[in-house]
């Protein structure tokens, strides 16, 4: 026979089916309101795709709904600068994912558009660590179509997915992801959130001053808002290129440090502000695995290397008169792999 649930069993399964009922409802909420977010940024058409002949002066932007890099050949009537042999670098552990800061505004997108930054977010999902290698944007890479040109042009005549081909090909580099942000995005983005502390050297002031046309800054820590934290950021003539790379990093740093310290109220006003404006390939599902490591990740700083090493680097000079940087992309290749993997780098001799 049976036994019967006294009242007070009764009573109690009740109130725990009631709870039950209740945490499933707040997950399904919490996940409903996460997936509005989520669908609110742009993602790519479907819209089919040749690399262009010249970079479009009054071309729409231009993007994809499923990446298929396998059919580009960046050598077909491309240049002379070949990628190296061998394949691209996988590993189960590792999520890289392309930033990509184009240089079109909101305002105007008929502007072409150019990767003015391009930097690889690299999660590790056993380590829950993240790094960002910065590409050097004036690399010489043959482009299909246009012969040999800087690395920043793929994205003009090819958009994101030409970006990504020649990166895995002349680096090794497993990425096919990407999220794309322009000057509009940034500036908004980086006041909205309270603005970034970075450390300003005296020459750095000084040139911030020249374009503020006053002596607003001084060397040290200061906070600057979106406009002002652009200026850094592409602070070109100052010292290298190089530099300027490094000066895009602390950016980085900066902000996801200071978005770190934003309350969740804060973090949703903002979202559905900048979020329909940034354009990116990554599924729900692959965001939703982001979001979940997202708090431990930034609690941590980003580990940070430029690649290619400016030591082992030579000029390129075309018949055009355009100067390229020349390097070693195999011995680049299984450095910025040795970074990525936390294994040792020894360059070999080169002779």
């Amino acid at each position: 026979m049976k036994k019967k649930l006294s009242k007070r069993a009764k009573i109690i399964l009740i109130i725990l089916a009631a709870a039950l009922a209740l945490l499933v409802l707040v997950v399904a909420a919490g996940a409903i309101y996460i997936n509005s977010k989520m669908n609110l940024l742009s993602r790519p058409t479907s819209e089919s795709y040749s690399i262009a002949e010249s970079i479009p002066e009054d071309e729409e932007e231009l993007s994809f709904e499923h990446l298929d890099l396998d059919y580009i050949d960046v050598m077909e009537n491309g240049g002379n600068i070949a990628p190296p042999d061998g394949e691209v670098n996988v590993h189960e552990d590792i999520t890289n994912i392309l930033l990509i800061g184009s240089d079109e505004r909101e305002e105007n997108k008929s502007d072409t558009g150019r990767a003015d930054s391009i930097m690889l977010l690299s999660i590790n999902s056993k380590e829950n660590t993240w790094k960002l290698a910065s590409f050097e944007r004036g690399v010489g890479v043959s482009i299909p179509n246009h012969g040999d040109d800087w690395l920043t042009h793929t994205y003009a005549y090819g958009g994101a997915e030409l970006l990504l081909k020649t990166l895995q090909d002349y680096y090794k580099v497993d990425v096919s992801k990407y999220v794309r942000v322009n000057f509009t995005i940034f500036e908004e983005g980086i006041t909205d959130i309270g603005g970034v502390v970075v450390d300003l050297s005296e020459a750095e002031a000084e040139y911030m001053n020249q374009i503020a046309g006053e002596d607003k800054w001084e060397a040290g820590e200061a906070r600057l808002d979106g406009p002002t934290a652009l200026v850094y950021a592409r602070i070109r003539h100052l010292d290298s290129d190089w530099k300027r790379v490094e000066r895009q990093q602390e950016v980085i740093q900066a902000a996801a440090d200071q978005i770190a310290t934003l309350s969740p109220a804060k973090i949703n006003l903002i979202a559905d502000k900048l979020l329909p404006m940034i354009e990116t390939n990554l599924t729900n599902g692959e965001l939703w695995q982001l979001a979940f490591k997202m708090p431990a990740l930034l609690t941590s700083d980003a580990q940070q290397l430029t690649v290619p090493d400016q030591d082992y680097c030579w000029g390129i000079n075309l018949p055009s008169g355009r100067s390229l940087i020349g390097c070693d992309f195999e011995q680049e290749a299984a450095r910025l792999d040795a970074f990525l993997t936390d294994e040792s780098y020894e360059r070999e001799s080169e002779s």
